[in-house]
């Protein structure tokens, strides 16, 4: 039996392991880290890149009428809810699932501002600027926030 959802399919791998689900409702890209790998939903790649550190998750979707959500382990629920909140991502938990709502202020598609994010930066450490002589100098983040 087979299983679409969407539009957006899964890779032949994840077709091989999903019990029949072969397509979804947002983009996919197949994301391997800390010794995991699936297909996910494209906007929330660079958070699961994080998340699986701390916890295993079984689902996940980017935008479902305005939240996001994932559904960890019962064992790991509450390391993902401390990840989301550290994030500040106000995260709601109603039967296992975590959901959280959708800001389009935040980039959970990309791994390196959501590891920036964590680090408690909202703004780049450092900014190198190439000056008038074809030199790198460093440069405050303050500055470069007026380009």
């Amino acid at each position: 039996m087979t299983v679409v959802l969407g539009p957006y399919p899964l890779c032949a791998a994840c077709r091989l392991t999903n019990g029949g689900l072969i397509a979804v409702r947002h983009r996919q890209v197949h994301l391997r880290a800390h010794g995991k790998e699936a297909c996910v939903d494209r906007g929330l790649a660079g958070l699961l890149t994080h998340l699986w550190a701390v916890c295993d998750t079984r689902s996940c979707c980017e935008d479902d009428d305005g939240d996001a959500y994932v559904v960890p382990t019962a064992d790991t629920l509450d390391a993902a809810v401390e990840m989301l909140s550290a994030l500040r991502l106000e995260p709601a938990v109603t039967d296992g699932v975590v959901s959280f709502p959708v800001w389009t202020t935040f980039r959970l598609d990309d791994a390196a501002w959501v590891r920036q994010r964590l680090s408690g930066r909202s703004r780049p450490a450092a900014v190198w600027r190439v000056n008038e002589s074809g030199v790198f100098e460093r440069s405050d983040p303050a500055d470069s926030a007026e380009d």
